[in-house]
């Protein structure tokens, strides 16, 4: 393949083709146990790019790993630079056709259905393949996938974050969560309570629930409520910047 972006199949093919049921957003499609998808991962970088020639309509790559008798089909999707098994089947011994002579025979009468409906998708070519590409199903698929990475990645980190706060107090924390820039902040006050602050400022375009998830992951034990914006303790708040507080015992911070 010419690029090295990983080689995801589409739903249908995952579901039609593999035989697969559709994992949580948890389990990436290009990650599922299945031999074709793991033998792409290994060999995406020096599989060799052969056009099936068969297939007029639309750009696709046979993908034929060595020792299998798996065989796919794949697109590849240059504005995004990704990469998408958009079908695959079985070579079989002693069989008259291989999976791509089938594979074309779908897509020539898949074209052949279409003229007879008065529908000439690309004039004078001889296959339509374009049913096989990705759907806005599948990118949303991809963007859920992204978003539970996200999540994962978040809850690591913003443990991690308020520990070193905790461990360092009266300095400044910082790190990068769903892209926004958290600084966290602890300072000790006198009595039988600790501030806890936490300060976000704002990369990109944020919503609103990506604060709430972040306040919830840096203090699970705290109530929505129980968090409230101000300026920050220790220095005025910058460009889109929001400084939230909230109280918790000594004993719990030092946990």
């Amino acid at each position: 393949m010419t690029n090295s972006s990983p080689i995801r199949p589409t739903l249908r093919c995952l579901q039609a083709d593999l035989g697969l049921s559709l994992p949580p957003p948890s389990v990436p499609l290009h990650k599922v146990d299945h031999p074709l998808v793991q033998r792409a991962q290994k060999q995406a970088d020096v599989a060799p790019a052969e056009k099936i020639v068969s297939i007029d309509d639309t750009v696709l790559l046979k993908y034929k790993p060595g020792g299998s008798r798996w065989r796919g089909a794949v697109w590849e999707e240059r504005e995004s630079i990704s990469s998408w098994l958009v079908a695959a089947g079985q070579r079989k011994d002693g069989a008259k056709d291989d999976f791509y002579q089938q594979l074309c025979d779908e897509c020539t009468r898949k074209r052949t259905s279409l003229n007879r409906l008065g529908l000439e998708p690309a004039p004078g070519k001889r296959t339509y393949s374009r049913h096989l590409l990705p759907t806005s199903d599948d990118r949303l698929r991809l963007e859920v996938e992204h978003a539970d990475q996200r999540l994962q990645e978040a809850r690591d980190a913003v443990p991690k974050l308020v520990k070193e706060a905790r461990e360092s107090p009266d300095s400044a924390v910082r790190g990068e969560v769903f892209g926004t820039e958290v600084e966290a902040y602890v300072y000790r006050a006198v009595g039988s309570y600790d501030e806890l602050y936490l300060g976000l400022r704002v990369v990109g375009p944020a919503p609103e629930q990506v604060h709430d998830i972040i306040l919830k992951l840096a203090v699970p034990e705290a109530m929505a409520e129980d968090w409230a914006p101000i300026e920050a303790p220790h220095r005025g708040n910058g460009p889109g910047e929001i400084f939230y507080f909230t109280l918790l015992e000594v004993p719990e911070l030092n946990a």
